[in-house]
């Protein structure tokens, strides 16, 4: 397992033998099963996940994990008296040799091992830290948190034909999106964009409409008004642009 820095059930058996004092032609070891041994924990990643992490060296870290059933996951993380914003990364998961993987972004992805109220990092191949450290979030039955709180997120955004999307780094999914203001708290309306200015700042930025532009955003998610007919798609609200001289990792 690696220190963690942002861009920010081992069953046993027992083997037996059988036998008696009278020598037989004939003897085997057979397995027999010991009634005390717990069954494996039956792994249900979907939900939400929070809890603070150590970070060597520097404040602990808040995370925020949010595991869906379509197999995409939200990563919120911030460190704890350091940073106003939470930074975000959004990405696919799955499960390798029954331990759940998510790519961040970085070089090397990280392992999660089931505990049954939570997950545990580990490294890829399933060991826990061996130090006193909490390595763990705390699973929170029932919610699954479908709104996600502002955080800085890195992307490609496309307008057109009237419509506006965002791809996070690293993903090849699209999100659609619109200016935050509308879809603010009380008090958080200050210095959030609405939709015609982040389609000016767009206009402003590119040399015609369609083209990508790879920037650096705060940004919430929430349910909104589906693009086509009735119902509800999750959209990716931008309240401010952060920077738009980034780039996407290769």
């Amino acid at each position: 397992m690696r220190t963690r820095t942002l861009p920010l059930l081992l069953c046993g058996a027992l083997l037996a033998s059988c036998g008696s004092d009278t020598p037989s032609v004939e003897s085997a070891d057979v397995p027999t099963t010991d009634s005390t041994t717990s069954p494996a924990i039956q792994a249900e990643w979907s939900g939400y996940y929070d809890g603070t992490l150590p970070s060597i060296g520097r404040p602990d870290i808040a995370m925020q994990l949010w595991v869906r059933n379509d197999s995409t996951f939200v990563l919120r993380q911030r460190y704890n008296d350091m940073d106003s914003m939470a930074f975000g990364t959004i990405g696919k998961w799955h499960v390798v040799n029954g331990l759940m993987t998510i790519d961040t972004g970085t070089d090397k992805s990280d392992f999660w091992k089931y505990t049954g109220n939570g997950i545990e990092e580990v490294d890829e191949m399933g060991e826990a830290s061996k130090t006193s450290l909490n390595n763990r979030l705390e699973k929170h039955a029932g919610e699954l948190h479908d709104e996600i709180p502002r955080m800085r997120l890195t992307g490609t955004f496309t307008y057109l034909a009237d419509a506006m999307s965002f791809q996070p780094c690293g993903t090849s999914i699209n999100w659609p999106c619109a200016g935050g203001e509308q879809w603010t708290d009380e008090g958080e309306k200050g210095g959030s964009l609405n939709t015609l200015e982040l389609e000016r700042h767009y206009a402003r930025s590119v040399k015609q409409g369609g083209e990508p532009w790879t920037i650096s955003v705060e940004c919430s998610m929430a349910m909104g008004p589906a693009m086509e007919g009735d119902g509800v798609d999750e959209y990716l609200f931008i309240h401010r642009v952060v920077s738009d001289t980034v780039t996407c990792p290769k």
